[in-house]
């Protein structure tokens, strides 16, 4: 018989998922800051966990504060 406790039934869900759906989770919450050069300078892309560009940035201040007011979590790429 199964133990039926909370901690039981999110490892059986977790079990359960998809590779795909494992990959998307948390994916509305994170982005990630590259460096890129863009016209001759250094400049910060940001990108979802999907891989969508988002926007850019002048600094990596400037990004992550942009993510951070925007409820996500940051991660740098290099």
């Amino acid at each position: 018989m199964t133990d039926r406790t909370p901690a039981n039934f999110k490892a059986m869900a977790l079990r359960r998922m998809s590779g795909t759906d494992f990959l998307a989770l948390g994916s509305d919450k994170i982005v990630f800051v590259k460096p890129v050069a863009a016209e001759g300078r250094q400049s910060y892309s940001v990108y979802s966990a999907s891989g969508e560009e988002l926007g850019h940035a002048d600094s990596m201040e400037l990004a992550e504060a942009t993510a951070f007011k925007n409820d996500f979590a940051v991660a740098t790429l290099h």
